[in-house]
């Protein structure tokens, strides 16, 4: 197993240096403030200025990300921890206080008239700040005043950022008591998602039920913090004139209301492609499913991997696409800039952080040994990928919008996926393409489920001022029967399965983007088959462009058009004339 050393950024947690660099940032965005806050509005503001502006503005946020960054890994490493919750709490407290003396700029830049923001946009100076000033221009109808800005900046810790924090900070106390092989284990929450992938029927039901029990126990505090957060997530929408609140999102992923639409259109419309695959899974079971078993392994026994065995894997993988590549994963291993071992506390999931364009993003993995963890550490290394081809650009260019950021990742699992099939045997073989039709089905049909269930509940709370705990899990009862129709039995319990997806607490609407990059990988990928090597360049550019370009745009360059719906049913057929076709 893998820890990250945490010394790349402070020498311990008790480094005096973490406050000095906090309040070194906040003293300097107080003078940047100072210093441009009429300049920005004035008429005679020259484009040596802006940049000026935007150069000074860049070192205050290195300065205050890097700390920022290490206070949220050295948290995520522990939950439980004290000192890790008082400095994510100071964290926070300075990040707000960045973003409330920083939130002058772009009302006063938007003082100007149109024809000198134009003028500004297309001045060659300003050539890396472009992007910035389109979409600065394109979000003016959205931005609110000064006032307003500050206000929205200074009390998102105590309303949506500190529901989010008590939802993930009791997410990560949750431990569960399993009988296995005759023995009670206590087990966390990565532990006993990953017994979906047991061979053992009984136990892989039981461990579900267990497992959303602990939510419904805890219902009232799930129900009251999913409506607070969506209450200040539509309000904020609403207050900034977006027509529905994913809007604000799609704003921020640079990708347009109806081709979201399109795509979860599209998606729900080859829900059939679900139905058709888990009744054959059924067959070949030989079981009743019920969505406990929707992952159980065909092959009677589940190989495991050890942490090494999954690293020689991926590296092999990214080494054989391209070396630069290869060699900027193994540095991940080599630098311990990656955390996998379980641990009571320790924050569930899996992450790449890259906070600023420095080639050194941190990953945060929780390893069981399974097949789908070795594709976990593919898909964040392809995170880690992009942070760190993409850190040429500057801040302001360097963070992919949600739409791209999950590009280089799926990318990855499906070079990890072209190297393990050839070493299996025929039966091997069919259980990795099924375990894999059902990680895609996950990434695209689930991610599909859960963003409508996000749009239906956001509805149905701006309606009735709240929804309760039953009337939610029965939006998401309704989503599960659209999903798998009647290829599946659905347990009770699985109607809270709702209130244990920490996106829709954290980053509302941000699931959609799952399923429209995996789409968009495998039209990359099937370039990539037709290409060969002269592919490699064409993406290693695209993942070096960063956000300086909006998607469409980027694509474009790569022959890829976003805006139609053929492009996003192709990669349906994709899968079934490659994955599901085969296993028939």
């Amino acid at each position: 197993m893998s820890t990250w050393d945490l010394t790349f950024f402070y020498s311990s947690p008790e480094d005096k240096k973490i406050k000095e660099d906090f309040e070194e940032s906040l003293r300097q965005i107080k003078k940047l403030r100072q210093q441009y806050y009429d300049k920005l509005s004035d008429p005679s503001l020259t484009p040596n200025e802006l940049k000026n502006f935007f150069q000074e503005f860049e070192n205050v946020l290195k300065t205050h990300n890097f700390t920022y960054q290490y206070c949220h890994l050295l948290y995520d490493s522990n939950t439980q921890d004290e000192t890790a919750q008082k400095l994510y709490e100071m964290a926070k407290d300075y990040d707000s206080k960045i973003e409330m003396e920083s939130s002058f700029w772009k009302p006063r830049l938007l003082k100007q008239s149109d024809g000198k923001l134009n003028q500004l946009m297309n001045d060659q100076e300003l050539k890396d700040y472009t992007h910035v000033l389109e979409r600065l221009v394109e979000s003016k109808s959205h931005i609110l005043s000064e006032d307003a800005e500050k206000v929205l900046a200074a009390m998102y810790n105590s309303s949506r950022g500190g529901f989010e924090e008590l939802y993930g900070r009791l997410t990560s106390s949750y431990t569960f008591k399993l009988e296995i092989d005759g023995e009670v284990k206590e087990l966390t929450d990565p532990q006993v998602r990953a017994l979906r992938r047991k061979p053992d029927v009984k136990l892989r039901r039981q461990a579900m039920k267990e497992f959303f029990k602990k939510y419904d126990e805890d219902s009232l505090i799930f129900e009251k913090t999913y409506n607070s957060i969506v209450k200040n997530y539509d309000t904020e929408a609403s207050l900034r004139n977006f027509k529905k609140p994913i809007s604000m999102r799609n704003l921020n992923n640079e990708v347009e209301d109806e081709i979201v639409e399109t795509v979860i259109k599209v998606t729900t419309d080859k829900t059939p492609m679900v139905h058709r695959y888990y009744k054959w899974k059924g067959k070949k079971l030989g079981i009743e499913q019920t969505l406990a078993d929707i992952y159980a392994p065909l092959a009677k026994v589940e190989k495991e991997y050890t942490f090494e065995e999954a690293q020689k894997i991926v590296l092999d993988s990214y080494y054989e696409f391209d070396e630069e590549i290869g060699e900027i994963v193994e540095s991940f291993f080599k630098e311990r800039r990656i955390d996998s071992e379980i641990r009571k506390g320790k924050r569930g999931g899996a992450y790449a952080s890259y906070a600023i364009p420095n080639r050194k993003p941190f990953i945060l993995l929780n390893f069981t040994g399974t097949l789908s963890d070795v594709s976990t550490l593919a898909h964040e290394l392809g995170h880690g990928v992009h942070g760190t081809l993409a850190s040429e650009q500057n801040i302001w260019n360097y963070h992919p919008p949600l739409t791209m950021a999950e590009v280089a990742s799926v990318f990855g699992e499906m070079l990890v996926m072209d190297k393990i099939l050839p070493t299996l045997a025929e039966e091997e073989r069919t259980a990795y393409l099924a375990s894999n039709v059902e990680g895609m089905f996950s990434t695209m049909f689930r991610q599909n489920m859960i963003a409508r269930f996000e749009i239906s509940s956001h509805n149905l709370i701006e309606q009735n001022g709240s929804a309760n705990w039953k009337e939610l899990a029965e939006l998401y009862k309704n989503e599960l029967e659209i999903m798998f129709g009647d290829s599946v039995m659905i347990p009770q319990e699985y109607y809270y399965e709702w209130a244990s997806i920490p996106h829709i607490y954290r980053t509302p609407f941000y699931v959609y983007a799952y399923n429209f990059a995996n789409l968009l990988v495998l039209a990359l990928y099937q370039q990539y088959k037709v290409e060969g090597k002269s592919f490699v360049p064409k993406y290693k550019e695209l993942l070096r462009s960063g956000a300086k370009d909006s998607p469409k745009e980027l694509l474009k360059k790569i022959g890829i058009d976003i805006s139609k719906r053929d492009f996003w049913e192709r990669g349906f057929e994709f899968i079934e004339k490659e994955f599901i076709n085969k296993l028939d």
